[in-house]
Parts: structure tokens; sequence; C-alpha cells
């Protein structure tokens, strides 16, 4: 509208045109930083980026936990079909007690498994959660 006060980029472009044009007049670069803008809008780009990086962290936390959930259900389900089998042919007279496909042995290697997987994930996801210092420094 041709009363309302110019725009930032109108003062601007009104100040530019209104400049001599001699020669010797110089022209000076303006640099222009992104953290500096950002921290003159108030918020530094770390205070911008850190809420959607915790909520990436937690994402992919809930999803290794829920990965390690599903492999281990699926593990407990593949030895109860064979638990069963064992069960059957027992009962069949197909096999004899020596002869089972679940030993104790497959019980401890299981137990020891579930306890490694189970220390690991933990050990990851605090990790990832609660980075420390970089190593770096």
């Amino acid at each position: 509208m041709p009363g309302d006060p110019p725009t930032p980029i109108e003062a601007q472009i009104e100040a530019t045109a209104q400049r001599p044009t001699d020669s010797s007049a110089s022209v000076v670069a303006e640099e222009v930083h992104l953290d500096k803008e950002a921290e003159r809008e108030g918020l530094s780009v770390v205070d911008q980026i850190a809420p959607q990086n915790a909520e990436q962290r937690r994402a992919i936390a809930a999803r290794m936990v829920q990965t390690f959930l599903a492999a281990n259900v699926l593990t407990l389900l593949g030895v109860a079909v064979l638990v069963l089998l064992d069960e059957f042919n027992l009962l069949s007279k197909l096999a004899s007690a020596g002869d089972r496909i679940i030993t104790h042995q497959v019980i401890i290697g299981l137990l020891a498994a579930t306890t490694v997987q189970v220390g690991a994930i933990t050990v990851i996801v605090a990790r990832y959660l609660f980075p420390g210092r970089s190593r770096d420094a």
C-alpha cells in the first residue's frame, strides 16, 4: 500500500538505489552465519536441534528394544516347537530319552545368550541415550 512503511527488504532496496554510483565507492560484503542469525532470533542452532535429536534417540532406542524382544520371542517359540516335537517323539516311541533335541546344554546356551544380549542392549541404549564427553577433547 502507498501509505504503509516499507518492509526491511524494501528499505534496503531503496537505500541501495540511492547510493552514489561513483567508481571510488567500495562495496562491503556482510558475512551471514546461521548460528548468529538463530541466536538473534532467540535460540541457538544447538538449542533448536537438541529436541529433535533427543526424540530421534528415543525412537531408535525403542526400535532396538522392540527388535530385541521380537528376536527373543521368536527364539522361544522355536524352542517351544522343538520341545513339543521332542515330547511327540518320546510318546510315539520314535526316539529315546537320550535322543532329545532340547537338552540341558541347549537350555544353558539359551540362558547365556539371553544374558549377553540383555547386557549388550542395555549398554548400547545407555551410551546412545546418554553420550559422555567426546574422546577427541
